[in-house]
Order: structure tokens, then C-alpha cells, then sequence
């Protein structure tokens, strides 16, 4: 038990690999990862993610939104469908980063509902009892 690491929670990439002088540069370097590290080369990415958006997709396409220097990045729809094919969330968790954002996997929406409640019930028993303070002093 000793040497168990578990998986992270938020998957993103290391700053340093996505490291870049715009929000845009930074996701074209994170799509690039992304493809390197994906089980499938780009064709049959674009196929793959032709048949998720029932919409073509090419091959030539990926090659551009993986260029910090084209003209054309991915749209939310793609990028979304990128995510779908390849189950690697790492890209937009790398935009989402700059709203200050991220993307869980959604069988913990329930804890963080969870926690954020307790938080809440905390601000509120802090409250009761700052008003019960001031109640007791007003009575002396």
C-alpha cells in the first residue's frame, strides 16, 4: 500500500508541456500531445471523430488545429468530440485552465455538491453564532 499513487482526479498536462505566448498556441500544443499520445494515428482520428459529429473531419484539418501557427483552431463541437474519441480530457482542461476551470469526470459531481453543502453549513453555523454572541451581549 505503501507505493500506491492514485490517479489524478483532474487530468491536465504539465505546464511546461503546454507551455506557449497564447491561450490559442497553448491548446494547438495540448491537441499535439494529445494526437502523439492517442492509441490511433490522425486518420483514424479524423475518422473516429467524423463518426461522433456525424460531420467530416479530416486528417488535414487536425494537422492545423495542431499548428500554433495556422489560422483555423478547434471549435468547442471538435474539441468535444477530440476528448470523446481519444477519452484524454488533458486539452480541455488546458482551456479551461485560463477561466479558472476544470473538468472532472462526472461521478464526482455528487461529492463536490456534497462538499460545497458542507461549506455552506459551515458559513451559516459561523453566522448563528456571531449573531448569538451579539444577542448575549445586547442582553447585559
Amino acid at each position: 500500500m505503501r507505493d500506491f499513487t492514485p490517479a489524478p482526479i483532474v487530468e491536465r498536462f504539465d505546464d511546461e508541456a503546454v507551455k506557449a505566448f497564447s491561450i490559442a498556441a497553448r491548446l494547438a500544443k495540448a491537441i499535439t500531445a494529445t494526437f502523439a499520445d492517442a492509441d490511433m494515428d490522425r486518420r483514424q482520428l479524423a475518422q473516429d471523430m467524423s463518426e461522433f459529429l456525424q460531420d467530416d473531419v479530416s486528417k488535414h484539418m487536425l494537422d492545423k488545429y495542431a499548428s500554433s501557427s495556422a489560422e483555423h483552431q478547434i471549435s468547442a463541437v471538435r474539441l468535444l468530440a477530440l476528448v470523446a474519441v481519444t477519452e484524454d480530457v488533458r486539452p480541455l482542461n488546458t482551456l479551461l485552465k485560463e477561466a479558472g476551470l476544470i473538468a472532472v469526470p462526472a461521478e464526482y459531481e455528487a461529492l463536490l455538491r456534497r462538499e460545497r453543502a458542507r461549506e455552506l453549513k459551515e458559513k451559516i453555523e459561523r453566522e448563528e453564532q456571531i449573531a448569538d454572541a451579539a444577542w448575549r451581549a445586547s442582553r447585559r
